[in-house]
């Protein structure tokens, strides 16, 4: 049996600073309430079916994981207290926290555990998570009552990643069984805080758990998720303080907030990757030559200068640089409007070609998209924008409602985590239609060995597939800032930009 070395988790990408005054300021202090400004998309709170970036950092406070990520993407104990690797990586062997209540009083247990994941491969229950989780895991076995084994079909270094995401998301059995189809409107979970009202569209309302599990852990009498319609109406709120926090802002929105006594901004280590995708799987964006011209139209660079300052980094892959995964840009599609307007002609692609391009209405996308119709427009391609509501956008891309989109993804603490679910022809947030069998068989290549530098191989082979192939254009990984009440402390930073809010306190 071998139990976890953390060091062997690392990234190698550094701490990431916590937000707020220097965490040393002062010593925690009980009360208050913290409201959060968010563009809200939010259609669920069970993490079993929640799809929406946005939901995630509400599903952090009501729920515990089994493993959490560290600011440097390293692993630590959560619900899992300690963990062993058994049968040459697939079977792992979980010891849970006790005296853990959900904050139903129901007693969390290995039985939950396993009832929660067999739950997630069920495919009557329909979880996205399911074609994530099923080609993995063989079945879950409870040893004893905090003891629960989840034995694999294969070896999976990602596991213990997936289990800190929304796939190790704990709901309490007996509530989920109780409100049915209603329970991601009335979610119960370990967490430090507890749901208490859910306004739709504007506001979602948690309150400190009194029972914590985590002694001493939390300060905050309450959490308000406020709907915020974009980052310009955010920034106003926080001046006015009508909010205390809003992130995801462009290098250009700071200049609202310049000067401003008593707001404190912070870079985000690891920006988004902003890229635009589209269906290859039927026409227009089946050829191939089509999409190699709309890359090679986009002046990425003149992009970066009028929408990040400059300050983003250019973006030839999914993967920044930084991370144990990452790989030299191999494949590089320059700017080069004569051979786009050459590669329209060999597609078949007559000048003044009419393509939609489906948008929220968000102040950067707007920026973004104005340069996207010039650019492709000095090509001979006409493009349409229409907008869509923020709250229903992602919605549509999961359905295929819209085609051409601009997107963007965080990183996950294990490159399978984004690769697999976005590539892989079974991924469940692939949207595109992609399906490459050799990307396939790389991505299921490298969720079975535990050789770190043969899945860093596999890895830098499906970028470059990806960079051929196109299903998504890069664009960059964004430079992207949070910005708050200087009182606010201890709210820690991630790299997968979902800020913790479980800590935090206000200074007096």
């Amino acid at each position: 049996m071998d139990r976890i070395d953390r060091r062997s988790l690392m990234l190698g990408i550094g701490a990431v600073a916590a937000a707020g005054p220097a965490m040393a300021q002062g010593t925690p202090r009980r009360g208050g309430t913290l409201t959060v400004g968010f563009e809200d998309n939010t259609r669920t709170l069970d993490p079993t079916f929640s799809i929406q970036f946005g939901e995630r950092q509400i599903l952090y406070l009501i729920y515990n994981t089994l493993v959490a990520i560290e600011p440097d993407f390293s692993l630590k104990p959560e619900l899992a207290k300690a963990w062993t690797i058994e049968n040459d990586g697939k079977r792992y062997v979980f010891e849970l926290q006790a005296g853990v209540k959900f904050h139903d009083g129901t007693a969390f247990d290995a039985a939950a555990v396993k009832w929660n994941i067999d739950r997630r491969l069920d495919e009557a229950v329909a979880s996205p998570q399911r074609n994530q989780l099923r080609p993995l895991i063989d079945n879950v076995e409870v040893i004893g009552p905090l003891m629960v084994a989840i034995n694999l079909r294969s070896p999976h270094p990602g596991l213990l990643a997936d289990m800190a995401d929304r796939a190790g998301c704990m709901v309490s059995p007996a509530a989920a069984q109780r409100f049915g189809q209603d329970f991601g409107r009335n979610p119960v979970g370990t967490g430090a805080f507890v749901f208490r009202n859910w306004t739709q569209g504007t506001s979602i309302t948690l309150e400190r758990n009194p029972d914590y599990w985590e002694a001493n852990a939390t300060w905050l009498d309450r959490v308000v998720f406020r709907s915020t319609p974009n980052t310009v109406i955010g920034l106003q709120r926080l001046i006015v303080g009508e909010v205390d926090f809003v992130d995801a802002l462009a290098p250009d929105s700071l200049r609202q907030i310049q000067g401003r006594e008593g707001i404190t901004t912070d870079r985000a280590r690891v920006g988004r990757w902003y890229s635009f995708q589209y269906q290859v799987d039927k026409p227009p964006f089946d050829n191939a030559k089509l999409r190699l011209a709309i890359a090679t139209a986009l002046d990425r660079d003149r992009i970066n200068q009028i929408t990040m300052d400059g300050q983003a980094t250019i973006a030839n892959g999914p993967t920044p640089q930084g991370l144990w995964w990452s790989s030299p840009d191999t494949i590089v599609h320059a700017h080069d409007p004569a051979r786009a307007r050459a590669l329209l002609a060999e597609a078949g692609v007559a000048p003044g070609t009419t393509l939609t391009l489906t948008t929220p209405s968000e102040p950067l996308y707007r920026r973004i998209n104005q340069l996207v119709v010039e650019q492709l427009g000095a090509v001979g391609l006409q493009v349409t924008l229409a907008p869509v509501a923020q709250s229903e956008f992602y919605a549509r891309v999961v359905s295929r409602a819209i085609n051409f989109v601009p997107i963007n993804w965080t990183q996950r603490a294990d490159p399978d985590g984004l690769f697999y679910i976005l590539f892989h022809s079974k991924g469940f947030a692939n949207t595109t239609g992609y399906s490459n069998p050799e990307v396939d068989a790389m991505l299921d290549a490298a969720r079975r060995t535990v050789d770190r530098e043969e899945r860093r191989r596999l890895y830098a082979a499906v970028k470059d597939q990806l960079m051929r192939d196109l299903p998504y254009i890069p664009l960059y990984f964004a430079a992207e800032f949070a910005a708050y009440n200087r009182r606010l402390v201890g709210v820690v930073k991630m790299p997968d930009n979902i800020p913790r809010f479980r800590y935090a306190w206000k200074a007096a």
